[in-house]
């Protein structure tokens, strides 16, 4: 018997018209809830005369159920009640379209209720080596929506995906809300279980969620699929709990379309590989990016924001990067910022605004790449990436209100805080920082940079030297900076002309008032 706050709560959520509404109980239809039955058939007929009817809900009461891929049709909502879950099989016979649960070109269809969704991820693996690497097979997705309208996914908890866990492809009104993903991280680190994987869809909601991942939490994509969407836009994600050994909010690296109009806000993230993440890679275009409200601790050699651009093959045409903003971030982690684009296609219009980083540096495996850091940089660099600032390839760049830490002991190797190689109009703005201790290196660095706009920073005391200017640098100003804490406030490079320095009104030690 279905109970009736179930139907009269189906029935509230529903316009006029549709007071009619149809209510189809798994158990009334053959399932039977004792985790040991296959319940495909009975839960697909279930699903299909819901369909028929013109759409309602099938409802799964206490129980545990299970099953291999079911399909969804248009105006169906599966509601998994408190105490019902849903199992996925072990047998590859029972899957189609390589996933658990499914839908294709419908509409209005939705997963609701706070049971839970197993996908039973160990029973497609096997330990290599102390960690989960891939069996013979497995299902490519836990749950797939192709080309549905109208999507929605709240509460149920999606645990031990065998990969993906969630992933709408060309889906148009997503909404995914207060929804659980947990997934094994560290020694129960699944291969490949990203959380969301919106897949150029459009007008995406995504808000309230906890989600625990062995790879990406929340990740933006177009992928190469012949015929498929080539732009992905108008997406929210926020108020979100994160826990990923991967990147816990990303755009790429499946990058073969438009990334346009995203916002990411009010989240923390517990840990990660990576807390913001940008790969480029499949010439394709991020224009309208907004990240804000962040907080982040990465226990785990983690790096707080990675942008990388590079080309996938020969063949693929640069990629552009363009409008980002990322504000208000806290975190302590082994590294601080990296953004690298390529010098055929600098990012551009990249503002990183209101930051407070703690570097920890308590990994050592960033030491090899710090000094000079290879260019391509390595694809998957972010646990590697350099311990500061380091920005190259960017025109227009805005760092505003930006403070360093370092961890202590510090070591010397760390370097600057803030280098910017081969830039174009860099502003930075409000920033309290300096190298590490005993280091040699400035505190700032600038090194081919044409047009740079530095003031109302305030090196803390230990400062070395503030700023040096490198070769190829043109048109630094310098103005209105408390430089009184710096042992000498700029080094200028022999092959530079130091005619390309303006300074004014900056408060200096009084040995250097005439510098």
């Amino acid at each position: 018997m279905t109970p009736r706050y179930v139907r009269e709560r189906t029935r509230m959520d529903l316009p006029n018209s549709r007071l009619n509404w149809h209510v189809f109980n798994v158990c009334e239809h053959g399932s039977v809830a004792d985790g040991k039955t296959e319940n495909t058939q009975a839960i697909q007929t279930a699903i299909d005369m819901c369909g028929k009817a013109g759409g309602g809900v099938v409802y799964f009461p206490p129980g545990d159920y299970l099953t291999g891929t079911i399909e969804l049709a248009d105006n169906v909502t599966l509601y998994i009640e408190s105490g019902a879950t849903l199992w996925g099989s072990s047998n590859r016979i029972d899957y189609e379209h390589g996933c658990l649960i499914y839908a294709e070109d419908a509409l209005n269809v939705a997963i609701r209720g706070r049971g839970a969704v197993d996908g039973k991820g160990t029973s497609f693996w096997k330990r290599q080596r102390g960690r989960w690497i891939v069996g013979e097979w497995r299902p490519n997705r836990l749950i797939q929506f192709v080309r549905c309208e109208n999507l929605l996914v709240e509460d149920v908890t999606l645990r031990n995906s065998p990969s993906w866990t969630l992933h709408p492809v060309d889906c148009d009104r997503v909404t995914v809300r207060g929804i659980s993903i947990l997934n094994g991280v560290y020694e129960d680190d699944g291969p490949n279980t990203d959380g969301i994987n919106p897949d150029g869809c459009s007008r995406v909601r995504i808000s309230d969620c906890y989600i625990q991942t062995g790879d990406d939490s929340i990740v933006l994509k177009v992928t190469d699929r012949p015929g498929g969407n080539t732009v992905c836009r108008d997406v929210t994600v926020t108020n979100c709990v994160l826990v990923s050994s991967e990147t816990a909010l990303k755009i790429g690296s499946e990058s073969y379309g438009e990334f346009r109009n995203i916002a990411f806000s009010n989240c923390t993230v517990e840990d990660a590989g990576c807390g913001v993440g940008l790969w480029m890679r499949d010439g394709g275009l991020i224009d309208g990016w907004v990240v804000t409200n962040i907080s982040m601790t990465l226990k785990d050699g983690g790096q707080p924001i990675y942008f990388w651009s590079w080309k996938r093959t020969e063949d693929t045409p640069w990629g552009t990067v363009k409008n980002v903003t990322i504000s208000n971030v806290v975190a302590s982690a082994d590294g601080c910022i990296f953004i690298s684009g390529v010098d055929e296609k600098h990012m551009q219009g990249i503002t990183l605004e209101n930051i407070r980083i703690f570097m920890q540096g308590g990994r050592g495996r960033r030491e090899k790449f710090h000094s000079d850091p290879p260019y391509p940089f390595t694809v998957w660099g972010h646990r590697r990436s350099p311990y500061d600032i380091f920005c190259r390839y960017v025109d227009d760049l805005k760092l505003r209100n930006i403070h360093v830490t370092w961890n202590t002991p510090e070591k010397a190797e760390w370097g600057s805080a803030i280098r910017c190689w081969h830039a174009r109009d860099v502003e930075i703005d409000g920033f309290v920082g300096r190298q590490a201790s005993s280091s040699d290196a400035p505190a700032i660095w600038l090194k081919d940079v044409k047009g740079a706009f530095i003031h109302n920073c305030r090196p803390p005391k230990g400062t070395g030297t503030f700023l040096r200017i490198d070769k190829g640098s043109e048109a630094v100003t310098l103005v209105n900076n408390d430089l009184n804490q710096a042992e000498r406030t700029v080094q200028i490079e022999p092959n530079v002309d130091p005619r390309e320095l303006f300074e004014n009104g900056n408060r200096v030690r009084p040995e250097h008032s005439d510098n």
